[in-house]
């Protein structure tokens, strides 16, 4: 089972958290996630098919670009909303 770990802007919460789910590709995680914790991080994350232009998703700490990047049993995911701002 992979971890995803979640900024809290994305969940909603205070602090980041971190949630095991199964799964083979990105896309079967954020299915899976949805399916037992509701759409609200699959929603935030995909759009069309896609990861979102201004999301960032990593697999043991190397980027991936599409929904079917490989997931080994044990990877560590995380998702990153880009950051932009100031002057």
């Amino acid at each position: 089972m992979a971890t995803i770990k979640l900024p809290a802007v994305l969940v909603g919460g205070s602090s980041t958290s971190e949630v095991r789910v199964d799964g083979d590709t990105v896309g079967d995680l954020f299915e899976n996630h949805a399916a037992e914790h509701g759409p609200e991080l699959k929603d935030s994350v995909v759009e069309n098919g896609e990861i979102k232009e201004f999301i960032n998703v990593y697999v043991d700490g190397t980027p991936v670009d599409g929904l079917d990047a490989e997931v080994p049993a044990d990877a560590q995911v995380r998702v990153i909303p880009a950051a932009s701002g100031g002057r």
